[in-house]
């Protein structure tokens, strides 16, 4: 039976989880933050991250978010960070203080069943798929305002939202129909049809768009396997990439890609693992590094590069707690400690800064 964790979807588009792809330029005694919604406790928590050495240390704080807490997104500033809780039909607002902690949110509704959103590279739209009501709700964002500008429908059940990092175009995918809903918009977050809906593997549920904003790529969790797509840099439309699906692990469901469109890191939920990929830089083809794989914790659902570094992070929904990896040379990740138990249980989701 597929397991069906309130999961968030790696919605990075060009924003805070891309980094250099072998070795850190950050000084031993720099550090970043770490954001982690948990959804047994329903709250936030932030963490100091060791960029010299990728290691976590709780703050010690933390604030509430809506019930199930299930997808994130920071502002490109670093000073806002936005939740979707998929059990209470909201979206959490909280400042982000200069010392990496979370101030005290406020909390919007939003469509039924919030699954992804994903902020543009401005900072200035923040798009939500409903996956209980077809469609994408559309907010422009000021701060930790969010004021809410429409909802457009798209495929059955949408779950994973993209926007391309260098364009204003947007992708969603549609788990129930095999789908992927493109899109152009204006500043004003008003939506149009670029074409029409893409075909996908089966129960498409994360997407990203390469930090160069040329391909798409699609997590297939129903397929086990991940559609590639060249992306139309005049309207935004996709064609599909030469041999596309590749194969993957069990459940793919969450996704983060280096800078330069090198490489692509693909969570496997059900084989508790993450698969690595080349991407070609012609076509967007995947060719699995060496290793091809990397062991998580269980029930990985949520993958996070730090953008200062080589660091990358890896929610265990079903171990409570976080798997720290660095990405090597080759583009293949290696462990680079011990998985730290969260100060909650059951993460679902990652932003850093």
């Amino acid at each position: 039976m597929k397991f069906r964790a309130w999961v968030g979807l790696l919605i990075v588009a060009g924003l805070v989880t891309f980094v250099g792809c072998s070795t850190s330029s950050s000084s031993p005694s720099s550090t970043g933050s770490l954001f982690i919604t948990t959804q047994g406790d329903q709250k936030i928590s932030s963490y100091q991250v060791d960029l010299g050495k990728g290691s976590l240390t709780a703050s010690r704080t933390s604030q509430g978010t809506g019930v199930t807490p299930n997808a994130t997104a920071l502002a490109p500033s670093g000073n806002a960070l936005f939740v979707t809780n998929v059990g209470d039909d909201t979206i959490s607002s909280f400042t982000v203080n200069s010392d990496g902690t979370v101030g005290a949110g406020s909390t919007l509704p939003t469509g039924a069943h919030p699954r992804g959103m994903s902020i543009d590279a401005a900072g200035a739209l923040l798009f939500v798929s409903n996956d209980a009501t077809n469609s994408v709700a559309v907010y422009t964002v000021s701060g930790t305002t969010l004021s809410f500008v429409n909802t457009v429908p798209v495929g059955a059940s949408p779950v994973g939202v993209a926007v391309s990092p260098t364009a204003s175009f947007l992708y969603v995918t549609n788990s129930a129909d095999n789908t992927v809903s493109q899109f152009s918009y204006d500043s004003a977050g008003n939506l149009t049809p670029a074409a029409p809906p893409a075909a996908t593997g089966t129960a498409p549920v994360a997407a990203i768009v390469s930090v160069d904003g040329k391909f798409l790529f699609v997590a297939n969790s129903g397929s086990n396997n991940v559609s590639a797509y060249t992306i139309n840099s005049t309207d935004g439309s996709l064609t599909p990439a030469t041999g596309s699906p590749f194969p993957a692990g069990l459940g793919p469901s969450a996704m983060a890609v280096s800078p330069g469109g090198l490489y692509l890191y693909v969570v496997d939920q059900q084989s508790n693992q993450v698969s690595s990929f080349k991407i070609g830089s012609v076509s967007g083809d995947l060719t699995a590094t060496a290793p091809a794989t990397t062991s998580t914790g269980v029930t990985p659902v949520w993958i996070a590069v730090h953008p200062a570094g080589t660091w990358v992070y890896v929610a265990n929904l079903g171990s409570s707690s976080i798997s720290l990896l660095q990405i090597k040379a080759s583009g293949a990740l290696g462990v680079a400690g011990t998985a730290v138990n969260t100060t909650g249980t059951q993460p679902s989701a990652i932003a850093l800064k």
